[in-house]
């Protein structure tokens, strides 16, 4: 049961709060305060015992939360301590998508079993905001999935922190795995890497810029030079090695350039553009490299974009080992990420020895 002791000049008052059935403790300046605490939490435990309706009281305890205020609440304790813009704007967008749905002012707790009716259909609860999401916004499966995903954080967060005394979301509101659409993606064949890279209408610019992307693996963000939102992540010519073929690369939810070996094909590519006067190697904007490689594609009539290029060095990689773990570490992919962050990250040595088993890969396919 709850109990009343002394902490150095406080009252702590020790109670188990049925909502999680953890012991937890509240300090008190007077005894008084401490001994109406007490007398609270004993009723909630044993009215918990007796299986009698222990959350009224809670309730008449706290007063119930509206969406805005643990929106605010999350913003102005959780998202203020962040460092990665990206993840705060993505959280904006998620808040606003829910508030689009749910008005503000909605209490929190009442939400899932909140009822509507959608093209004919009364739904309730996160059945509304997906039915919204999907047919008014025309948010895919997938999209609606992931941001339910970060709200599911949200609530989970809001809970821990007593804002709320019971559960807003749970993890089974999400979609279901068979109610969502395949994951489709470019799927690479020889005879297309072959007829990219001995098309007859490409530039050499053209085919250096496409060998560049395709035998690094690296995503577009990490090789442009030009990004007026974010010029920390724009790389230069000092962020290349060309004596030991090796990149300072600023990776995805990475703070840190780390170094990344890079096969010499590549290093060639980017000392001719060096010794051209070229101001970056890669003097370009995401905007302007993503026409560019739109322009390939038009003129080659293969659709893919420069993202395809890092699936093309996955492909080639696992096809070449059977291994997926290399094809992961090939483009520099934390799937194994507790492995890697934790255990054992990947040495320069095997980075190397990768490049050179995808290099000899794409060399093979070229002479077909």
């Amino acid at each position: 049961m709850a109990s009343l002791n002394t902490f150095r000049n406080s009252f702590k008052v020790s109670y188990r709060d049925p909502r999680d059935t953890k012991r937890k403790q509240r300090y008190f300046k007077t005894k008084e305060e401490a001994i109406i605490v007490l007398g609270h939490w004993q009723q909630v435990e044993l009215y918990a015992k007796n299986n009698m309706n222990w959350r009224a009281l809670l309730y008449n305890e706290t007063p119930q939360k509206t969406l805005d205020e643990i929106f605010t609440a999350f913003t102005n304790n959780v998202l203020s301590t962040l460092i990665n813009v990206d993840t705060i704007a993505k959280y904006n967008v998620v808040i606003n998508s829910c508030k689009k749905v749910f008005p503000g002012d909605t209490i929190a707790s009442e939400l899932r079993t909140t009822s509507q009716s959608i093209m004919g259909v009364t739904v309730t609860g996160w059945t509304i905001y997906k039915h919204i999401m999907e047919y008014q916004h025309n948010r895919s499966r997938r999209g609606i999935d992931s941001y339910m995903r970060d709200l599911l954080h949200i609530f989970n967060w809001a809970y821990e922190e007593e804002l709320v005394d019971k559960r807003i979301m749970r993890k089974s509101d999400r979609f279901k795995k068979h109610e969502l659409p395949p994951l489709t993606f470019k799927v690479w064949s020889n005879e297309e890497i072959n007829y990219i890279f001995n098309h007859t209408e490409l530039s050499q610019e053209q085919k250096d810029i496409l060998w560049l992307f395709a035998i690094t693996g690296v995503r577009a963000n990490e090789l442009v030079g030009h990004n007026t939102k974010k010029p920390y992540k724009e790389l230069h010519w000092h962020h290349i090695d060309f004596i030991s073929n090796k990149m300072q690369l600023l990776q995805k939810r990475r703070q840190v350039r780390e170094t990344a070996s890079v096969h010499p094909s590549a290093i060639a590519i980017l000392k001719t553009r060096f010794r051209s006067g070229a101001d970056r190697p890669l003097d370009m904007s995401y905007k302007e490299l993503n026409a560019f490689i739109k322009e390939i594609s038009i003129i080659v009539q293969i659709k893919f974009t420069c993202h395809d290029l890092r699936r093309m060095k996955a492909q080639v990689l696992r096809n070449e080992t059977h291994d997926i773990t290399q094809a992961s570490k090939g483009i520099g992919d934390k799937t194994t990420e507790v492995v890697h962050n934790h255990y054992a990250g990947t040495t320069i040595q095997e980075q190397q020895s990768i490049n050179n088993t995808a290099y000899n890969a794409f060399i093979n396919i070229l002479k077909r």
